[in-house]
């Protein structure tokens, strides 16, 4: 709720790698190199993502109309999501050994039949690890089985995309950002891969994130010049 509410607009430079495998051949791949905008609207927490396109695997686009083969959105407002949910089982897990120890709070959908009506059966468990000095989140992870299909297309004719029956896996890895004189946990990359549990099909996608700034500008007042106020 507090980065919602309180973080300014911004633009920063964004570097997309988006692929499709057949096993283990790469059929399909598409670099995008964009200038990527977080934008507030109004008073309270409407923020929106556009982003300006400025190279696509290598060469200026003829327009802004572009389909890799995979995509996936969300990597900045709409991935943290903790909220107390009855159809959710919360824990903490063993934290990995390292020299900065961090919190992992794992929290996945019961395999209980006493679910309340209203939860869903799909079955999803995500991981997010916690700066026990900050206690902001470092890092993302998510795993989800039986995605539907909407939105998912291919870019090329009649080619062979993951069915329904798949596995989503997504991370997304966040580092302090100091915007306005305030520091904010923004993202620095997003990894996301999709595969089709029948076929050996695979979809590949990351973006990183850098060179973040405030989106602003500047008016600059200047004193009237003697007899323009008599005009």
């Amino acid at each position: 709720t507090e980065y919602k509410t309180s973080i300014p607009s911004f633009i920063s430079d964004e570097s997309v790698l988006s692929q499709r495998f057949d096993g283990e051949n790469l059929k399909d791949e598409m670099k995008i190199e964009s200038s990527f905008e977080m934008v507030r609207h109004g008073s309270g927490s409407d923020l929106r993502e556009t982003r300006i396109k400025n190279l696509v695997n290598g060469r200026a686009p003829k327009n802004q109309k572009v389909t890799p083969p995979f995509s996936f959105n969300g990597g900045f407002t709409n991935v943290i999501t903790f909220t107390e949910d009855n159809c959710v089982d919360y824990r903490f897990a063993e934290a990995p050994s390292n020299v900065n120890p961090i919190v992992v709070l794992v929290f996945r959908k019961p395999l209980s039949m006493n679910l309340p009506p209203a939860c869903s059966a799909q079955i999803f468990e995500r991981k997010a690890f916690i700066e026990p000095k900050t206690f902001q989140v470092s890092r993302l992870e998510k795993t989800v089985q039986d995605v539907k299909m909407v939105g998912i297309v291919g870019h090329l004719p009649f080619v062979h995309m993951p069915s329904s029956n798949n596995v989503l896996s997504f991370s997304v890895d966040y580092m302090p950002v100091e915007l306005g004189g305030k520091t904010f946990w923004l993202t620095k990359s997003v990894t996301a891969d999709l595969k089709d549990k029948n076929k050996p099909i695979r979809l590949h996608y990351e973006a990183h994130y850098s060179n973040y700034h405030r989106f602003t500008s500047t008016v600059k007042i200047l004193p009237a010049e003697p007899g323009d106020a008599q005009n």
